[in-house]
């Protein structure tokens, strides 16, 4: 059975093993700071509270983090769109804005690329596809795209230009230093050069076409002058060779009518005693059919008609 003088003194023992603990802590403490060379006491409370709060500032730092690498991946990836129209016409390109009414996309047309509004109404909204991709790559396309347009005589010059426009766009997109980042960039200025190269050879043979074009189009053009000029000679002679045939028509008409102006009266004269002969037979033969003149009918043979 314990006594009330036992129950003082182990709780006196255990006061002072408490305080032995807490000067040792202190001392080891102020003798860690001083030398570290902080010249600071800092007792065990406040050291636990600086480890905690040292091990909330990294993950604060990490959330900040994740936001800023968040903010800036969706900074560098764009949105493409495709649909169909109700009258069956395929649209895609970079998507600029949709709303429940209408829907703006960037498309390419030819060597130009344009931003076309396209409503809800026309389009089959089941077959709309929204999609993210690398900014980096989206340029990418875009300059082989029109890379590949180079060559063919259609509009070469906007082709060239737009090529190496996004190819510039492409490597404005990589903003690392890492050697992916290095090799992406090595590759677009090799693009780009290979381009420029190319452009100064196309610049050339566009020269030296439109020369040779030009000689053609003066050698053509003597030679359809030449067949002009001989079509124009043959005809020229036709014309004279029909003037000389109807000035020759006329002629022998002016001497017929000549001819027939002579013989105009003559030919009055021969009718006349023509006449005369036939009505002097007639009267004759009458006299023998009837030489009482019975039936001779009044006034006949009264005098000349001619």
């Amino acid at each position: 059975m314990k006594t009330p003088g036992t129950r003082s003194i182990s709780t006196l023992v255990l006061v002072s093993l408490a305080a032995c603990i807490v000067t040792t802590g202190t001392y080891f403490s102020a003798t860690a700071a001083s030398s570290s060379g902080s010249g600071r006491e800092i007792v065990p409370v406040l050291s636990r509270t600086a480890s905690i709060s040292d091990r909330a500032e990294p993950q604060y730092e990490t959330v900040r983090a994740r936001s800023t690498s968040s903010s800036r991946t969706s900074a560098e990836t764009v949105q493409v769109a495709d649909f169909y129209l109700e009258n069956g016409k395929l649209a895609f390109g970079k998507l600029v804005t949709e709303d429940r009414n209408k829907i703006i996309i960037e498309e390419i047309t030819g060597s130009k690329v344009i931003v076309n509004t396209y409503s809800k109404r026309d389009i089959d909204t089941k077959t709309i596809q929204v999609k993210s991709i690398s900014s980096y790559k989206h340029y990418c396309d875009l300059a082989e795209y029109f890379a590949g347009r180079t060559g063919d005589f259609d509009d070469d010059p906007d082709d060239f230009i737009q090529a190496i426009r996004f190819y510039e766009r492409a490597k404005g997109q990589i903003k690392g230093a890492s050697q992916s980042d290095a090799d992406r960039v090595r590759h677009i200025d090799e693009q780009i050069a290979m381009l420029e190269a190319d452009r100064k050879v196309w610049t050339t043979q566009v020269e030296s076409r439109a020369k040779l074009k030009e000689l053609e189009f003066q050698s053509e053009f003597q030679k359809r002058f030449d067949e002009l000029q001989a079509k124009i000679d043959d005809s020229a002679a036709r014309i004279d060779a029909s003037l000389a045939k109807i000035d020759d028509i006329l002629a022998e008409v002016k001497d017929n009518t000549q001819k027939v102006q002579k013989d105009i009266p003559a030919m009055e004269a021969d009718l006349r005693r023509r006449m005369d002969v036939l009505g002097t037979e007639v009267e004759a033969n009458r006299r023998l059919l009837d030489p009482y003149g019975r039936f001779r009918s009044p006034g006949y043979n009264s005098g000349r008609r001619y």
